[in-house]
């Protein structure tokens, strides 16, 4: 039987990721690729990936990624991706092997956001928070107290801590970055006298 506690953060999962489906599904075609708040451009040091994990090093390559970066960090549906990449990827926890669903599979958002050729769909952000629904509701129906304070490995940005503190935050992070799309989509419909 699911303790009531794993239960309430299963419903707060979901709730979270209807939040950030409503706010996907709400979006104008025109917001879908326009940055929801100004993004610097990067340092001249920061590295780019290409799709082969090796650095890009060409200057005009790196300037075209630069402004590609500045273009897409704050868009709606790299918001979106950003958001359910984390909750995919936190409830695995680095306990096993982890890769995202078709078509984002090979595709890490830090990785690619400036090598992808076009932005993932709404119904492919759709689909995918329906499969990190059902993620966390395996994920947490085989969580015990013990799995829970189970620390994260090393190879986990947040290594050490309990896998239950990152599964708990979960639900702020994927609530902000709805929030965060919300906001904008309803202060374009204010601006526009909708």
């Amino acid at each position: 039987m699911t303790s009531i506690w794993v239960e309430s953060i299963g419903r707060g999962i979901d709730q979270a990721l209807d939040l950030l489906a409503g706010a996907v599904r709400d979006c104008a075609d025109e917001l879908w690729e326009t940055a929801m708040w100004r993004v610097p451009v990067p340092e001249p040091d920061r590295q780019f990936l290409g799709p082969d994990w090796n650095p890009i090093t060409d200057p005009a390559e790196r300037r075209v990624l630069a402004q590609r970066w500045v273009e897409r960090w704050a868009a709606p549906w790299s918001v979106a991706w950003h958001a359910l990449e984390s909750v995919d990827y936190d409830l695995n926890g680095e306990f096993g092997p982890w890769t995202p669903p078709p078509p984002f599979a090979g595709h890490p958002h830090w990785r690619d956001l400036t090598n992808l050729p076009a932005p993932w769909s709404r119904a492919e952000l759709l689909a995918y928070a329906d499969y990190c629904r059902q993620r966390a509701q395996t994920t947490l129906a085989g969580l015990t107290d013990e799995k829970a304070a189970t620390p994260l490995p090393p190879a986990h940005r947040y290594r050490g801590q309990p896998h239950a503190w990152v599964i708990t935050g979960l639900l702020g992070h994927t609530t902000e970055h709805a929030a965060q799309i919300r906001q904008f989509i309803t202060w374009d419909g204010i601006a526009r006298g909708m």
